[in-house]
């Protein structure tokens, strides 16, 4: 009886010397975390193992192997104990060209320890694919504006063959008494296909020959009956504009996006020949409210359904079926809005954009 005593107090002890170790070895797994979150930002993703080794080895992991693909080209890695094949393991997937199979062993030998050396791995872990993963996304955002800028020069390059393929196949069906006409209106469009055709080049050019170019903010502002005319005039179409408050000037950077919204509408009644055959004006209100001008463009009927989705892209069976998307997307980079509405009459596209300018007194 007089053991029992005893008995409790060694039981005692032996909880009271558990509950320290735990202890310890938590505190130890939370100054390792700290270490681990406190390691510079800016390390590169594949070198992110061998720079956290110090603090995985306190954390109680003996070595670590690692190999995959990193932007195509094969990495591997390896620090502590040689690989076996019965280490733990798992896949880092921070895309389809950044994939790391990785794998660790551990040193621990309870179940405690390893359960808390894990915390450390786990951390270790999603500290390294959070790092690989802001580089393949800073990546993706730059491939995702390089290509959207590119599909802008590629609308440009197909409206400015479109309007080759109109007028080679105007002069080529011509009778010798329209031919001076068509010479004269050719002469008239020679400026404004000679200006796109020089932005575009300026554009796709060397990075130098690009910066050369003015600025946007440095160019002046154009009226925005002239960017419409000019666009109407490209396509070979009649515009008609009845501005209800004068003609407002419009920024360089401004007028540019407008420019190209109209380009691709008009490019769809141009290519239409039952809409070319009406032989009637395009209709161009607008107003400027604020700092804002609202306008709304009447277009005839197009001899191809009217889509429920207009602006969905890749919707129609012919051309690339961006053209309207564009046509929103261009305006909407520069903080503006497209809409469009089947009506009697005809398409009515309404739009607004920042003028871009200080306001006058028209």
């Amino acid at each position: 009886m007089n053991l029992l005593p005893l008995l409790f107090v060694g039981l005692g002890v032996v909880l009271l010397l558990a509950a320290w170790a735990v202890w310890h070895q938590g505190r130890r797994v939370r100054e390792c975390v700290r270490d681990l979150l406190a390691l510079p930002d800016d390390t590169h993703p594949m070198d992110w193992p061998l720079q956290a080794r110090p603090v995985l080895l306190r954390a109680g992991i003996g070595g670590m192997a690692w190999q995959g693909q990193w932007f195509g080209d094969p990495v591997q890695g390896q620090w502590g104990n040689a690989a076996q094949p019965d280490w733990t393991g798992l896949t880092l997937d921070a895309g389809p060209d950044c994939r790391i199979e990785l794998s660790w062993a551990g040193l621990a030998r309870t179940d405690e320890a390893q359960a808390l050396a894990l915390v450390v791995v786990d951390v270790f872990v999603q500290s390294w694919l959070s790092r690989m993963r802001q580089r393949t996304q800073a990546v993706a955002v730059a491939l995702a504006q390089r290509a959207h800028v590119h599909l802008y020069w590629q609308h440009d390059m197909r409206n400015l063959a479109q309007w080759v393929g109109l007028m080679a196949d105007e002069f080529g069906t011509a009778s010798p008494e329209k031919l001076p006409r068509l010479a004269q209106r050719l002469q008239q469009q020679a400026p404004l296909v000679l200006a796109k055709a020089q932005k575009l080049l300026a554009a796709t050019d060397e990075p130098g020959a690009a910066q050369a170019q003015p600025a946007a903010a440095l160019q002046p502002a154009r009226p925005v009956l002239e960017v419409a005319a000019s666009a109407a005039q490209l396509a070979g179409l009649l515009l008609r504009c009845e501005p209800a408050h004068g003609d407002p000037p419009i920024s360089a950077l401004h007028a540019r996006a407008l420019e190209r919204t109209l380009d691709n509408i008009f490019s769809n009644v141009a290519r239409d020949g039952a809409a070319r055959a009406q032989g009637r004006p395009l209709h161009l209100t607008w107003a400027v409210q604020g700092d804002q001008l609202q306008a709304r463009l009447l277009t005839p009927h197009l001899s191809t359904p009217w889509p429920e989705r207009p602006f969905e892209p890749m919707q129609t069976a012919t051309g690339s079926g961006m053209g309207l998307y564009q046509a929103r997307r261009s305006l909407r980079d520069v903080g503006g809005e497209l809409t469009a509405q089947n009506t009697p009459e005809g398409i009515a596209f309404e739009w607004r954009v920042a003028l871009g300018v200080q306001r006058q007194n028209f």
